[in-house]
């Protein structure tokens, strides 16, 4: 469903507004402003919609702009609620009220006939915007679906951001075997949500599966990369969503790790022993993403261990662990290998324990994880000024951070004795917000669009 703002009511701008707009902003350590949004749903039990339900789908709003990382959710307060009770909308969104009051943006939910209306007022702009109206199916997966396209649509009307509330995460959830005498560990890759709701298994191999990857698509976002050892040894493996099977995905011998693959899908990078040790390999691929000749043994060190490739957006580069100096750094090196062996240039040189780095969708940004005071946080190589900035904070061992496409959210997972988890978290508000609970060990969270 498109929810396109189909009208905006402009208002007169008297000399009350011709003044200086004076939006109220929270800036944080990353200097990136805050715009308070109040949101209201005016319940109306006799429509057909259990307030319950609606309480939850509600839920769903907050969550996504609470977290989009542009906004500052208010608390309701009886005086704002009794102002947008009024049918009129020009009584309920008075300009100089919700001025005085500080407020940038006001968003109003009201069901009527099992349908959802939402109007948004814009202050800085003095438009009062409407959406197009949301059907309320009564089926909870499919209506928070709805609502995380609804958050988007705000998002780009109001700011001309894109959002992520209407992409998904994969990940890989270990268990315990409840077979006897065999491995005692099983790993199913899973799907979820941007806020790890409807989390459903997408692979049922009865194996161990780790490191999910979306293949980048223009289209459709469905098929992913996973490695499994289903033949004891590990491989790397093509499958999706639509209709989950096991297809190799290379023809390399050896341990295949680690997976990445290039925007533009014209390269894999992956780690293999099949020389004898873990080193940095890379497969071309042609147009339909299958191998386009050998792969090349593309970073190999005397002694050392290759691990966790990551592609710039242009393809042009690879970010790569090692451990060939000592403890694992991440470096930098080129995708693609001449007659001449490229020296890997070293990123990282606060942090000697440095590991899984993932690259940002718009180039600015390495995430990674690094052991800091013994603790492993989540760290930023700023590729532009090249500078190395600590993220997280507190317990928890953190590791395997993906970008979302809009490289500003991270997911990562937390790990502790008893479990792991994974978070998310944006550059604009860096406190972690965890979106996984219950049985099984979460890890190797990565980000797609639907």
């Amino acid at each position: 469903m498109r929810f396109n703002c189909f009208f905006s009511l402009f208002f007169l701008l008297t000399s009350l507004f011709a003044e200086e707009k004076g939006e109220i902003r929270v800036h944080l350590t990353t200097h990136s402003p805050l715009s308070p949004l109040y949101l209201s749903f005016q319940e109306a039990p006799s429509d057909g919609c259990p307030l319950p339900y609606l309480k939850r789908l509600q839920t769903v709003l907050e969550f996504d702009l609470k977290h989009s990382g542009y906004f500052t959710l208010l608390k309701r307060q009886e005086a704002k609620e009794r102002l947008l009770s009024e049918k009129n909308s020009q009584t309920a969104f008075n300009l100089r009220q919700w001025k005085e009051w500080g407020i940038a943006y006001v968003v109003k939910g009201t069901v009527a006939k099992n349908k959802l209306r939402l109007l948004a007022l814009d202050v800085p702009s003095l438009s009062l915007k409407q959406f197009e109206e949301i059907p309320i199916s009564g089926d909870l997966r499919k209506d928070r679906r709805e609502m995380h396209k609804l958050s988007d649509a705000l998002l780009k009307t109001l700011l001309k951001k894109e959002g992520v509330a209407s992409t998904r995460l994969l990940f890989s959830c270990q268990v315990k075997n409840p077979e006897q005498n065999a491995q005692k560990w099983l790993a199913e890759i899973w799907e979820c949500d941007w806020d790890g709701a409807n989390a459903r298994p997408v692979t049922k191999d009865k194996s161990y599966n780790i490191s999910p990857l979306f293949v980048p698509s223009k289209g459709k976002n469905d098929h992913f990369l996973y490695v499994s050892y289903q033949l004891s040894q590990p491989k790397i493996y093509l499958s999706s969503l639509s209709a989950p099977r096991m297809n190799r995905f290379l023809s390399l011998k050896g341990n295949q790790l680690l997976p990445a693959l290039s925007l533009e899908r014209k390269q894999a990078a992956f780690i293999c022993d099949a020389a004898g040790r873990p080193d940095l390999f890379v497969q071309q691929l042609n147009t339909e993403g299958k191998e386009k000749g050998k792969a090349v043994q593309l970073f190999s060190y005397p002694h050392s261990t290759q691990a966790s490739p990551t592609f710039s957006p242009d393809g042009s580069k690879i970010a790569f662990v090692s451990d060939k100096d000592g403890s694992p750094r991440i470096y930098l090196i080129p995708s693609t290998r001449n007659t001449r062996r490229h020296d890997a240039k070293l990123l990282t040189r606060r942090n000697p324990e440095s590991s899984c780095p993932n690259w940002a969708p718009d180039g600015s940004k390495i995430a990674y994880s690094a052991k800091t005071e013994g603790i492993r946080q989540i760290w930023l190589f700023d590729c532009i000024k090249e500078e190395e900035i600590q993220l997280t904070f507190g317990s928890g061992n953190k590791e395997n951070p993906f970008w979302a496409p809009d490289s500003l959210h991270l997911v990562f997972n937390s790990t502790d004795s008893d479990s792991s988890e994974l978070y998310v978290v944006n550059l604009n508000q860096p406190e972690a917000v965890k979106i996984t609970c219950g049985p099984g060990k979460k890890h190797y969270p990565a980000w797609g669009k639907r």
